[in-house]
């Protein structure tokens, strides 16, 4: 419609980015965003595309990164309490923020196994919005204690940048690269 009624001819698009990464749900193959992107390119443009640019965004790093944390306490909030909380050395302000209102499920790797039950995880603070998961029940092993490792999988995009300050006195996480 640009070229036709203003005479504008693009020469290209930036689409941004980026491709969506594997949590604990699936996302489709590259492939099939490709595909589609392609489909409503060739509707408005033919033959005759434009350069396209496009960002892989997390879909390239996502899975390289492992967030490791530590478990500093395992309560419940009463003695009739239907779940455990979990607290963990890292938080929402110290790489998890997207976690906030739970829109990423991180999946979660425990050293422990053997029958698990539902939990809330939170962070250290002393923050009420740093609770990562309270919607969404993880199931972490009944064996887990205090001072084992919990090991946040598909965390290599965005985490440590979310992380770049102190917050109520926690250090920033640090990089590890291999």
């Amino acid at each position: 419609r640009l070229k036709e009624e203003d005479g504008i001819e693009l020469k290209m698009i930036n689409m941004g980015g980026g491709f969506p990464a594997n949590y604990i749900t699936r996302t489709n193959e590259l492939g099939v965003y490709a595909e589609e992107i392609a489909r409503f390119l060739h509707e408005d443009f033919g033959d005759d595309l434009p350069e396209i640019i496009i960002e892989p965004g997390r879909s390239l790093i996502s899975n390289a990164g492992v967030l490791v944390s530590e478990v500093v306490l395992i309560s419940r909030k009463s003695r009739t309490a239907l779940h455990r909380w979990v607290f963990t050395d890292v938080g929402k302000f110290s790489g998890l923020i997207e976690t906030l209102d739970e829109s990423i499920k991180f999946p979660i790797w425990t050293e422990k196994s053997g029958e698990g039950e539902d939990c809330v995880i939170a962070g250290p603070t002393c923050d009420s919005a740093d609770i990562m998961y309270e919607h969404h029940k993880y199931p972490l092993p009944l064996n887990l204690a205090i001072g084992d490792r919990m090991y946040w999988l598909s965390t290599g995009a965005y985490t440590t940048t979310y992380s770049a300050i102190e917050f109520n006195g926690f250090p920033p996480l640090k990089d590890y690269y291999i």
